[in-house]
């Protein structure tokens, strides 16, 4: 049977056209979400367009090649345009950190949110057993985890230890001495940080901080995430010793919160490239929530992002340096 004369007939070029025409209404969202994160300061909302930076540039920068393939050049262009905008905000994240001395001591430490629904209590152990750090922090640890974790005590006979049921217990393991350990409050949200004074072999004394904000999911979580992200910078500011801060901060190093805890803090942050650590499934929504920053007095030998421990989140492992 001979096809209607007015049948719409498809060819190569209108599959091409279309295809371009919806992925034009794609790319202008991207170039809208990277405008509108500049503004995040304003708004919770908004300032959830702030953490998704590597995926705008990497989206646009792909866009833009294949618009300049496809030759419309001039929408190739605006979308390089916005993909540089992206890799300029995230390139202080690729600044090589200073070399630390080379008779500098040396701290290692393990930061991990392990999820307190996890039963893979012993991938924990076992990558602990295999890093080998002097100090090991863990988020979300309920009874149970702390259970788990028992045989730690006997490498880490130094343990300062809140246990809780709604995700924000934390335990900090020590091979060197802790002195001065408090649970402290720094928002009205009530979730706990635990601060330790660390005697090094040498006799230098370090503070750490380590501490899980509640997440921005609202107006009001934004609030007391902010609130004791604020403590944290003026608690820093004024140590009297090297000061560290490990934790779930719930915020990326492109949020507004995170640049004001550095600069208020006086903090630099250790990490290096994007090494995101949450989630970890789907992968491509992966971006860095896992912190530690210290003043400048120490320097950064080594950060990177751990395997999988069977949580939502990777640890980090960082190895610091004290001239």
């Amino acid at each position: 049977m001979p096809a209607s004369p007015h049948a719409p007939r498809w060819t190569l070029r209108g599959f091409t056209d279309a295809a371009l025409a919806v992925g034009l209404l794609g790319a202008l969202g991207l170039c809208l979400l990277t405008t509108i994160a500049f503004a995040g300061q304003l708004h919770w909302l908004l300032e959830i367009t702030t953490h998704f930076r590597p995926h705008y540039g990497i989206l646009l920068l792909i866009c833009a090649a294949t618009y300049a393939f496809a030759r419309r050049f001039r929408w190739a262009g605006v979308f390089a345009l916005f993909a540089a905008l992206n890799f300029i905000v995230l390139a202080p994240r690729f600044i090589p950190h200073d070399r630390a001395p080379a008779n500098a001591t040396q701290l290692k430490l393990l930061l991990a949110n392990v999820q307190s629904g996890n039963t893979h209590h012993a991938a924990v152990l076992e990558l602990i057993a295999r890093e080998q750090p002097d100090v090991v922090a863990l988020l979300e640890v309920n009874a149970t985890w702390l259970t788990a974790m028992a045989p730690l005590a006997e490498s880490y006979p130094h343990i300062v230890r809140v246990a809780r049921s709604d995700n924000f217990g934390i335990a900090v393991f020590s091979r060197l001495p802790l002195s001065d350990t408090q649970t402290l409050y720094f928002s009205p949200a009530e979730v706990p940080s635990i601060r330790a004074t660390l005697t090094l072999a040498s006799g230098k004394s370090i503070l750490l901080l380590a501490t899980h904000p509640l997440p921005p999911g609202g107006a009001e979580g934004q609030y007391l995430r902010d609130k004791q992200l604020s403590k944290i910078a003026s608690w820093s500011a004024t140590a009297a010793h090297p000061a560290i801060v490990l934790g779930d901060l719930n915020c990326t190093p492109w949020s507004p919160a995170f640049r004001s805890l550095l600069a208020d803090g006086e903090l630099i942050d250790t990490g290096y490239g994007l090494a995101p650590t949450w989630p970890v499934t789907p992968w491509y929504l992966r971006i860095p929530l896992d912190h530690c920053l210290t003043t400048r007095t120490l320097s950064v030998v080594n950060h990177h992002v751990g395997p999988d421990i069977g949580s939502d989140h990777f640890p980090i492992i960082v190895t610091l340096a004290l001239p």
